[in-house]
């Protein structure tokens, strides 16, 4: 597990990753020993301490009038976000009630970045329901790295259903009975340099590029979903069975 990557997506900066990794090992210690180990300006670390603290990631004491920190253990992470989902529970009904008196409408969402990419792939596997896409998996996994096996670990988790077509190509999961019992595929040559990835779900498609600039929109909207699920149709019915 890439654990940089874990920690940006939980919602660290990069500089508190560096800070907070570097002190995990080293038990209570001041800013000078700190220093030593991280390449950051001393007022820079000494920020990013205080922000960490902020976050209850770093504790501190004074001895002798001298501040020593110290790194909370890891399992505090898991706490914090257990403690912001059941303060999120208590608000949901009253947010969703509050969602729930618009009216149906279309909508466009813009998201830029890996953050905005997880944000879309979030949405599409946010609940159970057929789901259809279609793109390069080779861009995929070259440019988003461990985006996609994470989220298709949570579409097996949540059983979500999918018909897939992607590049030729092979992995060991699509073999396995947990994945083939929920998921259809097929392969098309002519996807592999696709500069895009389409998902189909409900009402909406969500496309993000592939290439360059990572942007991707979400869009909300029964005429678009239709015209795409043909789209995906024509796609479907050229791919073949095996890679």
């Amino acid at each position: 597990m890439d654990i940089h990557f874990t920690l940006k997506e939980y919602g660290l900066s990069e500089k508190e990753i560096v800070v907070y990794t570097e002190l995990l090992p080293l038990g209570c210690v001041n800013l000078q020993e700190i220093g030593r180990r991280v390449d950051l300006p001393r007022s820079t670390i000494y920020n990013t301490l205080n922000y960490l603290s902020s976050k209850g990631l770093v504790s501190t004491i004074q001895k002798k009038g001298v501040t020593f920190f110290q790194a909370t253990e890891p399992k505090k992470l898991v706490n914090i976000i257990d403690q912001k989902r059941a303060l999120l529970l208590t608000a949901l009904p009253e947010l969703e009630a509050l969602h729930n008196s618009i009216k149906e409408s279309s909508s466009v969402e813009i998201y830029e970045g890996p953050k905005g990419l997880f944000t879309i792939l979030s949405d599409v596997f946010k609940k159970r329901q057929q789901t259809h896409y279609f793109g390069s998996y080779s861009l995929s996994i070259e440019i988003l790295k461990h985006q996609p096996e994470h989220f298709r670990n949570l579409r097996l988790e949540r059983k979500i259903p999918a018909k897939v077509i992607i590049d030729p190509v092979d992995d060991k999961i699509f073999h396995t009975k947990e994945y083939t019992k929920i998921t259809e595929m097929r392969f098309l040559p002519e996807l592999k340099d696709f500069p895009c990835m389409i998902f189909i779900y409900g009402n909406k498609v969500a496309i993000y590029t592939l290439k360059k600039d990572l942007v991707g929109v979400i869009i909300k909207n029964k005429q678009v979903a239709i015209a795409m699920k043909m789209i995906f149709d024509i796609y479907w019915n050229k791919a073949k069975t095996r890679a």
